[in-house]
C-alpha cells in the first residue's frame, strides 16, 4: 500500500509536470555542471551577505555549514532521482531553514539566485554549442531543470510554513494571546514615541518663538539670537529623530545617530548660552566642553558605521 508521503510526490511530480525524460535530461546536464560546482556553492553562500538581517548569524563555522549544505544540495538534484527519500530531504531542508532563521522571503530570494546562476552558465553553454542536437538538449534540460527548481521551491516553502504553524499552535491558547498582546502593545509604544516627539517638536517651536520674543522685548540681542539658533538646532534634530522613527515603524532600521545628535544639539545650545553668562562658574563650562567632545566624537563613530553599512548595501545592489 502506497504511503501518503508516496502519493504527495506522485502528486508534486504530476502537477509540475515533471516525467522521466525531465530526469534523463537533468542527468544529462549533470556533466556539464559538475565543473560549475565549487563555484556555485561560493556565489551563493556570498549572496547571503545581500540580507541585511542574516548578518549576525553569518559567522564562519555557519557559513562552512551552509556550503556544505549547498553542496550536498546540488549534488541530489542533478542526481535527478526524485522519489520519497528526495522529498523527505527537501523537507528536512525547510526544517534546517526554520532553525537558521531563514524567513520564506530568504528562501525565494535564494531559489531565484540559483535558478539565476544555472540559467546564464546553460545559456553561455547551448552559445558555445557545436552542434543542433547539443544545442536542443541543452534547451530542454534548462526547462526541465527550471521545472524542478519550482518543486524544491513548493516543498521547502510548505513545509517550511508547517513547522513555523506547528510552533505556533505549540504555544496553545495562553501563549498566542500573550504573543497578540505583545506584539500589540510593541505597536502602542512605537505609536506613543512617536506622540511624543511630534509633541516635544511643538514644544520646541513654542520655546523658538518665545527666544525670538526676547529679542524684541528685552533688547538683549546676543542672547536672542543663540537661544535661537540653539532651538533651531534642536527642531532639526528632532525632526531627524521622527523620521527615523516614522521608517523604523514602516519596516526600516533606526539611526542610532539621531539620538546621539539629539543630545549632542541639546549640550551645544546650552554651552552656547552658558558662554553669554558671565556668572556661570568655569568648571561648569569646561564640562559642558567635555560632554560635547564626547558625544561628537560617539556621534562621529556612529554616523562612521551607519555610513559604511548604507555603502555595503549599495555595492550589494550594483
Amino acid at each position: 500500500m502506497a504511503t501518503h508521503v508516496e502519493y504527495d510526490i506522485d502528486r508534486l511530480l504530476y502537477l509540475h509536470q515533471i516525467s522521466k525524460r525531465d530526469r534523463d535530461r537533468i542527468r544529462f546536464l549533470k556533466q556539464y555542471m559538475e565543473p560549475y560546482k565549487r563555484d556555485f556553492v561560493q556565489y551563493i553562500t556570498q549572496s547571503l551577505y545581500r540580507f541585511q538581517d542574516l548578518r549576525d548569524i553569518l559567522t564562519e563555522e555557519f557559513v562552512n555549514e551552509f556550503k556544505n549544505l549547498m553542496e550536498e544540495w546540488f549534488e541530489r538534484l542533478f542526481e535527478a532521482r526524485y522519489d520519497v527519500a528526495y522529498l523527505h530531504y527537501l523537507m528536512s531542508l525547510g526544517e534546517k531553514f526554520v532553525d537558521i532563521g531563514f524567513s520564506p522571503h530568504h528562501i525565494t530570494v535564494l531559489i531565484d539566485l540559483i535558478r539565476n546562476y544555472f540559467n546564464t552558465k546553460i545559456i553561455e553553454l547551448i552559445r558555445r554549442a557545436e552542434s543542433e542536437e547539443e544545442i536542443e538538449r541543452l534547451r530542454a534540460a534548462l526547462k526541465s531543470l527550471n521545472k524542478v527548481l519550482d518543486l524544491n521551491l513548493d516543498v521547502i516553502i510548505s513545509h517550511y510554513v508547517d513547522v513555523e504553524t506547528k510552533r505556533l499552535l505549540s504555544l496553545g491558547r495562553y501563549g498566542k494571546y500573550i504573543l497578540k498582546v505583545a506584539m500589540r502593545f510593541g505597536l502602542l509604544l512605537d505609536t506613543l514615541i512617536l506622540f511624543g516627539l511630534i509633541l516635544l517638536s511643538l514644544f520646541i517651536i513654542v520655546l523658538l518663538i518665545s527666544d525670538i520674543y526676547h529679542i524684541y522685548a528685552n533688547h538683549d540681542i546676543y542672547h536672542g539670537i543663540i537661544a535661537s539658533l540653539g532651538d533651531l538646532l534642536i527642531l532639526w534634530t528632532i525632526l531627524e529623530l521622527l523620521n527615523s522613527q516614522i521608517k523604523f515603524m514602516l519596516g526600516g532600521e533606526f539611526a542610532i545617530s539621531s539620538f546621539v545628535s539629539v543630545a549632542l544639539a541639546a549640550t551645544i545650545r546650552e554651552a552656547l548660552i552658558a558662554s553669554l553668562e558671565h556668572g556661570k562658574p568655569i568648571e561648569f563650562k569646561l564640562a559642558l566642553a567635555v560632554i560635547i567632545l564626547v558625544l561628537g566624537a560617539v556621534f562621529a563613530v556612529v554616523k562612521w558605521f551607519e555610513l559604511k553599512e548604507s555603502r555595503r548595501k549599495s555595492f550589494i545592489k550594483v
